[in-house]
């Protein structure tokens, strides 16, 4: 049986090759048979796989919870997992989970096509199904990992994982009780949100029968999917997994304070975004307050719920800070990067692409409003990029000829596999309505931030940071030439994923991690997306072809 203590701290990680291509498994099984799988019934409590997708999802939550829940003690865990995982994907687990998603991928088909004929479904191609269903989940996880070794690995790490599975539940059946909750929440939250719109309009109409609230000619209907109680589900569970993760330093019963706050303010914050929605779709523009701040605002106030939480526990003497040794002399400076900390250079080279990401969010929340804030988003990566600077090392930027000739390359396949498509977001004709003087300026700030900007941040996080941390955790002392092929495939496949076109992206991040091995530079990469980044932009802007921008 395996115990904490039983494997080397410092062994190896775990094969991150061979989870990722599980993984990718994993996405494209659920993705085919939810495909086929095309038929929506209301007696839920009758469906068994209601049931066996609710536990999948309940295993999805839980997995990263009980990540986040010992990542004090990853490189143990990492090295007790690869003492029990399987070392190769070929073998009978695979074949029979392969015959085990064949089955399931035709059942599902069969039932979606008896079930649409009739508009009933038929019980025992359903009940088959459930049953397939999960024994094609449980044959994924024999794949990686034996029955026996998982159970010993989950025995040594019960603590963690009672909490990670206790959280999740917790989370499932918030969220799936969201729509039957509402039912008596509703008048609070629609009154709420009417109050809020009070403060400052003045024709503010609420139909408690229909759920709606309205402003002048735009309203909107608050059904359970939006009511909130998903962010609820989802904070609680943040602060089930903050309060263990941080019992040593938070002082209890006082901790248990933030239930009620973060609940508080989670429902509030919901009630100014029904408000704000509103208000958005009165005065400016009904398709921006349902496209683009609808789907986002939620997401933007639980990230500011669970940052408010964990600042303001030390605020409130919640929390104190654990003492920490000072570091030795002899590590004060790095002997590759200059670097004075880890700490130092992981924001070093992170803070830009967090600078372009919360641009990129701000604007996905004003769709179809969206193209003046390219101006903040470009802003925020070039104030990240200015203040730590001087955190990034000694690294030179460097400008040779083979970096800017495979940048070009890149570009030109980039232009030659864009696929046809019809340009909604009519960015030639949002240029001409702005006049001249406004699009050239425009178009300078999004040939700079495309140009120059874009391409810093994604190289500091993806061949900076992620390729060079994957390999050691000291990342700083990584040397631009260390080779790793796990780490060139997952920092390629996590840049690809950052893009629409992730095939494409991934291949891109490839060229540019080999330009960095090459020449022993980030440099390399810099100047090579750099140049594949500017031909795109050219392209775009002599031909019109704004689908590429």
């Amino acid at each position: 049986m395996i115990t904490r203590s039983a494997v080397r701290a410092d062994a190896h990680p775990a094969a991150y090759g061979r989870i990722l291509l599980w993984m990718a498994l994993a996405v494209m099984q659920m993705m085919v048979v939810s495909l086929l799988y095309d038929f929506v019934f209301d007696s839920t409590h009758l469906n068994p796989v209601y049931y066996v997708t609710r536990v999948a999802r309940w295993a999805a939550i839980a997995v990263p919870l009980f990540i986040v829940l010992a990542w004090s003690e990853r490189h143990r865990l990492a090295a007790q997992w690869k003492a029990i995982e399987n070392r190769s994907f070929i073998g009978w687990p695979l074949a029979v989970n392969l015959l085990a998603f064949a089955a399931t991928a035709t059942v599902s088909a069969v039932f979606t096509a008896q079930a649409a004929a009739s508009q009933t479904p038929p019980w025992s191609l359903l009940l088959l199904l459930g049953v397939l269903l999960a024994f094609t989940a449980l044959t994924l996880v024999r794949i990686v990992v034996p029955f026996r070794g998982l159970g010993s690995l989950i025995w040594a790490w019960r603590g963690e994982a009672a909490l990670a599975a206790f959280a999740a539940l917790v989370v499932v059946l918030l969220a799936d009780a969201s729509i039957h909750l509402w039912d008596s929440m509703a008048g609070a939250t629609l009154l709420l949100s009417a109050e809020i719109l009070k403060l400052y309009e003045t024709n503010v109409v609420v139909d408690m029968v229909e759920r709606g609230i309205r402003v002048g000619d735009f309203g909107v209907l608050i059904w359970g999917p939006c009511s909130g109680f998903e962010g609820l589900a989802l904070v609680t569970g943040f602060i089930s997994v903050y309060l263990w993760a941080f019992r040593q330093q938070l002082s209890f019963p006082k901790a248990l304070i933030l239930y009620p706050i973060g609940l508080a303010a989670s429902w509030l914050l919901n009630s100014v975004r029904i408000a704000v929605l509103v208000s958005i779709g009165a005065h400016y523009s009904p398709e921006m307050a349902v496209k683009g701040f609808h789907s986002q605002a939620g997401w933007i106030a639980f990230l500011g719920v669970a940052l408010g939480l964990m600042a303001l526990s030390r605020r409130m003497g919640l929390a104190t800070a654990s003492p920490t040794a000072p570091a030795p002399a002899s590590s004060a400076t790095s002997a590759n990067d200059g670097l004075p900390t880890r700490y130092d250079a992981t924001v070093g080279y992170l803070m830009p692409f967090v600078g372009l990401m919360v641009g990129s969010i701000a604007m996905s929340a004003t769709v179809p409003h969206d193209r003046p804030l390219y101006a903040l988003k470009a802003g925020l990566v070039a104030l990240a990029v200015w203040i730590f600077w001087k955190r990034l090392g000694s690294w030179r930027l460097a400008i040779p000829g083979t970096s800017i000739t495979a940048g070009l390359l890149v570009g030109v396949a980039w232009i030659a596999t864009t696929p046809p498509v019809d340009d909604t977001n009519n960015l030639g004709v949002w240029l001409t309505e702005i006049g001249p003087p406004m699009a050239a300026l425009w178009l300078t700030i999004r040939a700079l931030g495309t140009i120059v900007l874009v391409p810093i941040a994604e190289e500091l996080a993806f061949r900076g940071f992620l390729y060079r941390r994957i390999i050691r955790r000291d990342f700083h002392l990584v040397g631009w030439t260390a080779f790793s092929r796990v780490a060139l495939i997952v920092s390629s496949v996590a840049f690809g994923a950052l893009h629409e076109r992730w095939i494409a992206g991934t291949l891109a991040g490839l060229v540019f991690a080999l330009l960095m091995l090459r020449g022993g530079r980030i440099g390399d990469a810099i100047a090579a997306h750099a140049a594949a980044n500017a031909l795109i932009f050219g392209w775009a802007l002599a031909f019109q072809d704004w689908s590429l921008l």
